[in-house]
């Protein structure tokens, strides 16, 4: 693994964590987001939350208005009621009563020793409901509940409230500073049922009776429990607690979207989960809300690196979407709600940090891009070489590599006589105008212009990517060659212009040599420049200074002489003929030269003619022969 690829990989793994650990981070109350998780969760409860039957196991025994109505006060609840209410239930067979109704104060002495009776029955484990110690309560009222409770199983209330939105989520089966079991702990207890030390989620299902998730256990009105048969309550749980609105209300999941659940239906919940083996205490850490965040997070830094603009934000978007929806799939189906809010952030932040850092580095090499190749470079070659820049770019600068490739020398022929004869400013006109045409077709025929040497230009195709294939080194001596041609053409214009203008003209010569070089960089910062080292970019100017040799006494005569491996590429694509074996300085052997400008090719062509008519001429002396 190369250094680049290290490196990026370290700024991957860099924006991931980060990404994850705010996204985990900033879900947590009291956060807005907190707040919006929150509200996912009851949503998906009141619409998709699983439905199942009550659960037979566990009973609740309502106090109602109706129930009070028959008594001469309402508060507290008449206790010989409550003892007839214990008593009845016993009879009829039930393996464990729990009443939640806190006695924190005297009524009448002789129902209150009914009641205090029927709490201490031994034929049936019976729980009364009691009052933690950090739990606001007058001294007084709290000294008479510890008397009248002597004796007596007891459960704290512990219902759990969230310090940032007060709803009851969590159960706390044991008090944490008095050890003592909750309320529905004690009944679990007293019927053997194993019971977790730490706190767990209150596990609701929907009834599917309206808005409100009545508790999963069947519910009964207190006043009738003598008239219920016994196969109703035999061998069941049965929890005594007020029903009535105003009392012992509490916001929970299951009352989002309804009224608030009474505390008796939470103790019945909890009773049911316990019975159930369905109480899973929290993990120290949240595993699942992690690993969902971590892998939606990279999901997004792959997408960020990968794609960019809309294109991006359409499959952050999708991803997003896509995830919410098989999260709620899979709650409907399994009960197990996953948090989103979290791994969507993570999903957001990680795709948006690494298009970014991704933006970054594409800025940074394009500019460098530029930089090197000036800006006379065709948008498709710029795009070319983004797109596989990990082959030539390290830290923003080419790395020094081997490649095969085809240079174009170009020259203004008689040009120093030009320079005598014009003012500068004219000159300068002149030769930009020069320079904008011959620019304009190295970049239409996807070639890299590297630099200007006063009239000279010196561009080169097939750099920096490497040409991996024959086919690949023969297409950039093609489009070199294309390109020569089209640049006569276009000197041919302008001569017309300047003749038209009564300015000078100019001749061209071009040399064109394919063949190995090393192509990199040299200088550091400003001064850095690409650069081709070689024999191959040596011996390309040489065949352009050659053009000299074979120049027209016209002053806009045009050459274009190509080296043998040049022309063995173009394959007879081109016309031209052959100069022979020549000695070019720096060389040790002669190499064959041909021209293919639009002189070359005349000569090619005429020559071509007469080789036919002289071959028809010999076939029919030879066919008129007697």
């Amino acid at each position: 693994m190369c250094r680049r690829q290290i490196v990026a990989a370290g700024w991957m793994a860099a924006i991931l964590v980060l990404s994850a650990a705010i996204a985990l981070t900033a879900t947590r109350p009291p956060s807005p987001l907190a707040a919006a998780e929150r509200l996912f969760e009851a949503v998906a409860f009141r619409f998709l939350g699983p439905l199942r039957p009550p659960d037979p196991n566990v009973v609740v025994i309502g106090i109602t208005e109706e129930t009070l109505a028959a008594f001469p006060y309402r508060s507290p609840i008449d206790r010989g009621f409550l003892a007839d209410v214990v008593d009845a239930l016993a009879h009829k067979g039930v393996a464990a009563i729990g009443l939640d109704v806190v006695l924190d104060r005297p009524t009448e002495p002789a129902k209150d020793a009914a009641l205090q009776r029927a709490l201490r029955r031994t034929d049936v484990p019976v729980v009364a409901i009691s009052v933690a110690p950090d739990t606001p309560m007058a001294p007084g009222r709290r000294r008479f509940l510890n008397r009248f409770l002597a004796g007596v199983r007891t459960g704290n209330a512990n219902l759990v409230r969230d310090r940032f939105d007060d709803v009851v989520r969590d159960h706390l089966p044991v008090h944490p500073l008095t050890g003592l079991p909750s309320f529905p702990a004690a009944i679990a207890a007293a019927l053997d049922v194993p019971v977790p030390d730490r706190p767990f989620p209150i596990d609701w299902r929907r009834s599917g009776r309206g808005l409100h998730a009545a508790p999963d256990v069947p519910v009964y009105p207190a006043e009738a429990v003598g008239l219920l048969p016994v196969a109703w309550l035999k061998g069941k749980v049965a929890l005594i607690g007020s029903l009535i609105p105003g009392s012992d209300e509490h916001r929970t999941l299951a009352s989002a979207f309804g009224r608030p659940s009474f505390g008796v239906e939470i103790h019945a919940q909890v009773v049911s989960q316990l019975l159930h083996h369905r109480a899973v205490p929290h993990a120290a850490l949240p595993w699942p809300e992690i690993a969902v965040t971590t892998g939606l997070a990279a999901a997004g830094a792959v997408l960020g690196v990968l794609l960019a603009g809309y294109a991006a934000a359409a499959a952050l978007a999708g991803l997003g979407l896509m995830f919410i929806a098989a999260v709620l799939a899979a709650y409907a189906e399994t009960g197990v709600l996953v948090p989103v809010v979290g791994p969507v952030l993570g999903l957001t932040l990680a795709g948006g940090t690494a298009r970014a850092w991704r933006s970054g580095l594409d800025r940074r090499d394009r500019s460098a891009l530029r930089a090197l190749f000036s800006r006379f470079v065709s948008e498709p070659v710029v795009n070319e070489i983004m797109k596989d820049r990990d082959l030539f770019l390290s830290g923003g600068r080419p790395v020094p590599q081997e490649l095969t490739a085809t240079v174009l020398y170009a020259d203004v022929a008689n040009f120093t006589t030009m320079c005598e004869q014009m003012k500068p400013a004219p000159l300068v006109e002149w030769i930009d105008r020069y320079i904008d045409a011959m620019a304009a077709q190295i970049m239409a025929h996807d070639g890299v212009l590297l630099r200007f040497i006063g009239d000279g230009i010196l561009a080169v195709f097939g750099v920096p990517i490497p040409r991996l294939t024959e086919a690949a080194i023969t297409r950039d001596a093609r489009n070199a060659a294309r390109c020569a041609l089209a640049m006569e053409r276009a000197m041919q214009d302008l001569n017309v212009q300047w003749r038209a203008e009564g300015q000078p003209i100019g001749g061209l010569r071009v040399g064109l040599h394919t063949g190995p070089m090393v192509a990199g960089s040299l200088g550091k910062g400003a001064r850095l420049e690409f650069c081709l080292l070689g024999d191959t970019a040596n011996t390309g100017a040489r065949l352009e200074q050659l053009g000299k040799e074979y120049a027209d006494p016209r002053p806009d005569y045009c050459t274009i002489v190509v080296g043998e491996p040049t022309w063995r590429r173009l394959d007879g694509e081109f016309p031209g003929i052959r100069i022979g074996d020549v000695m070019l300085r720096g060389r040790q052997a002669a190499m064959g030269a041909y021209r293919i400008d639009s002189a070359a090719a005349e000569r090619a062509g005429a020559y071509s003619s007469a080789c036919d008519r002289s071959s028809s001429a010999v076939l029919s002396r030879i066919v008129m022969k007697p």
